[in-house]
């Protein structure tokens, strides 16, 4: 299964996820949070790996501005039975001034031996570097801003196309972010 998700609230948004896994289960989790103003976006999710062989992929990007706040809680439990598993969270957030505020916890909890699991998190700023290239090109700031941001999670949508719904909104509310 693969699930999709652009959490870009104007004030709260939640969106919260227990999915368990049996044998042979693939479970792929992209989303997104996109936020600015005084926006509160979190992203909570437990993947329980309950039987062997399955594999779960869970990627969240958050860009936010103004004085935004992203969380991503996210727990991959791995039971004592559930030999094989193979499980990775990767969690960035780009932060687009110093009003903004990220917090991420992936969390692994594993009792099974025989198992390849990995998590990361990671917060940063856009490049100046990259952003003076732009300008030395051409590019007004808030354009080359929109760009280089459509780039750190472009990747999340490419199963389902640059034309998609999702791909779409998430464009709209980069632009809107970087004004």
């Amino acid at each position: 299964m693969q699930l999709f998700a652009l959490n870009n609230a104007s004030r709260y948004g939640r969106i919260e996820l227990d999915v368990t896994l049996h044998d042979g289960a693939d479970f792929l989790f992209d989303a997104a949070m996109i936020g600015g103003g005084q926006s509160t976006l979190e992203i909570v999710t437990t993947v329980r790996h309950a039987e062997p062989n399955a594999t779960s992929r869970q990627t969240v990007r958050s860009v936010l501005g103004g004085k935004a706040m992203g969380s991503y809680l996210g727990k991959v439990a791995v039971a004592r039975d559930a030999q094989h598993t193979d499980s990775e969270q990767s969690v960035k957030a780009m932060l687009l001034n110093r009003g903004a505020t990220a917090n991420a916890k992936p969390e692994l909890e594993i009792y099974a031996d025989d198992v390849k699991c990995a998590h990361g998190a990671t917060v940063g700023e856009l490049d100046a570097n990259q952003l003076f290239y732009a300008a030395a090109r051409g590019m007004p700031p808030a354009a080359a801003k929109a760009l280089l941001l459509e780039g750190f999670i472009g990747g999340l949508w490419d199963a389902l196309g640059e034309d998609s719904e999702i791909a779409v909104r998430a464009r709209e509310a980069l632009h809107e972010v970087t004004r």
